[in-house]
């Protein structure tokens, strides 16, 4: 419908302004001559803006909008951005104090670890021949105990024998138990 009044519109005008410039071709040209385009462009113009006005200052109120939003936005980043800039100038500044800290720290990092390390050493290596010497006296006593065992086990085996071989030993062996006993 808007797009019917607009066409509509357009052709009356560019048809009176047709109109005009033909009857202006048969007398010379005057002043009033442009009093039907004034007119003409006047009704057009008081038109457009009528109809224009309401689009137009909405249009033209989202871009302010629009712009000031981005204006606010570059304005925050552009204080980030000098505020990086500050710190990393900062941080350039002191390079040679932050690099003199990091090989302070390496150096002092590398000296305990060293002296730690060492230390742990010595205390494994103690642990170890304490655990060592633990183990070897175990299985020490643990032969000299079946070397015992055996021994005993031996002079048993022979007195049986000596005994059972002899009869007289025999039955002293036996009085003698039961001597004992009683």
């Amino acid at each position: 419908m808007k797009a019917l009044a607009k066409y509509s519109f357009m052709f009356i005008a560019l048809t009176a302004t047709a109109v005009a410039a033909e009857s202006g071709a048969h007398h010379e040209p005057s002043i009033k001559d442009l009093m039907y385009p004034a007119i003409n462009f006047a009704v057009l113009a008081g038109f457009l803006v009528w109809k224009l006005k309401k689009p137009m200052h909405e249009m033209f109120t989202k871009n302010a909008t629009e712009v000031e939003s981005l204006m606010n936005s570059a304005a925050q980043k552009n204080k980030d951005a000098e505020e990086r800039l500050k710190n990393l100038t900062s941080k350039m500044n002191n390079l040679p104090a932050e690099v003199s800290k990091i090989q302070n720290d390496y150096e002092s990092d590398v000296k305990t670890f060293a002296q730690t390390h060492g230390q742990e050493t010595q205390d494994h290596i103690v642990r170890t021949e304490r655990d060592f010497d633990k183990k070897l006296e175990g299985e020490k006593n643990e032969l000299v105990e079946k070397l015992n065992e055996d021994l005993l086990n031996n002079v048993i085996a022979k007195t049986k024998q000596t005994i059972n071989g002899n009869a007289d030993m025999k039955t002293r062996a036996t009085s003698k138990i039961v001597s004992e006993l009683r």
